[in-house]
């Protein structure tokens, strides 16, 4: 059997600080891979996208034992989606903003201990989703948290600070906008769609939510009072949403979502702007392999 190799595609811009990082970021991946017995092939993203042209290019040049996204949920989104039903398994060092998949897997958060987890963890097969034929692994979703994503990407800052500072401002001036939802008419704040429970930064808006379960849970949260904000943000990251007045949750295998006007989405924490109004969601079961 030949040496194990590792494919680790780094984005210098997730997180808040791994862009001041990468030579020592660099260095300890070269140190954990020889400390096992491994060879690790180390490339940097240049832009949005571009780690997935990066795992295109490389996929056949050997049989990787895992293909390994340094980054945050959005780095794990473009260097999982040409791993969809392949034996290539994507191994995950989380240093992104919000790491929700990571955290949902429990995969430890500081890069010492991550490198560990990954070079002696197991291959699982967890469930994957599309949004219009868009892959996500985390969530996706309209309504306020893709307003929020919109307006976060346009920070200079990135982390929770950030974030919710964001979150604040924007609402207080949003206004909650009408949905069908499998045919059936709504005003909602906002849907979301849970393969796994978490927005990130441990935001779990659907504390029930398997990846292995094949069902994505579907989060409506209806117009409330602004008063009532509170609760929510506080049930929201202490994972006690639940079911109530204001909210209500489904457990399907696919959706329509039909909107007046064309919506902005997010998938996996990036805002993305749809040119149709009507959305289709759904669950690819058993597609993804992973390491734990």
């Amino acid at each position: 059997m030949g040496q194990p190799s590792y494919l680790f595609i780094l984005n210098p811009n997730s997180g808040t600080s791994i862009g001041k990082r990468t030579e020592v970021i660099k260095q300890r991946i070269d140190y954990f891979a020889k400390q096992n017995g491994s060879r690790a092939t180390i490339l940097f993203t240049q832009e949005r996208a571009h780690a997935t042209e990066l795992v295109t290019e490389n996929l056949s040049r050997e049989k990787w034992t895992a293909i390994v996204a340094v980054g945050g949920d959005g780095t794990v989104n473009e260097i999982a989606r040409p791993l969809v039903n392949s034996e290539t398994p994507v191994g995950i060092l989380p240093l992104g903003s919000g790491n929700g998949l990571a955290r949902h897997l429990g995969i430890p958060l500081n890069l010492e201990a991550s490198l560990k987890r990954l070079f002696a963890g197991t291959v699982t097969t967890i469930d994957s989703a599309e949004i219009n034929g868009i892959p996500f692994f985390c969530t996706a979703g309209m309504g306020f948290d893709a307003y929020v994503g919109h307006l976060f990407s346009q920070q200079n800052q990135r982390g929770l600070a950030t974030y919710i500072n964001v979150s604040f401002q924007a609402y207080w001036s949003y206004k909650p906008q009408a949905f069908r939802l499998n045919g059936s008419e709504t005003q909602a704040f906002s849907l979301s769609f849970a393969n796994a429970g978490q927005f990130g930064n441990n935001a779990w808006v659907a504390p029930q939510a398997s990846l292995q379960d094949g069902l994505l849970d579907i989060c409506t949260i209806r117009p409330f009072p602004k008063w009532y904000g509170t609760s929510l943000g506080y049930q929201l990251f202490t994972k006690q949403l639940k079911a109530s007045r204001y909210i209500s949750y489904q457990s399907l295998k696919e959706a329509l979502v039909e909107t007046d006007t064309p919506p902005m989405i997010h998938y996996d924490g990036e805002p993305f702007q749809l040119d149709t109004t009507r959305i289709e969601v759904k669950i690819k079961p058993q597609s993804l392999q992973i390491i734990l």
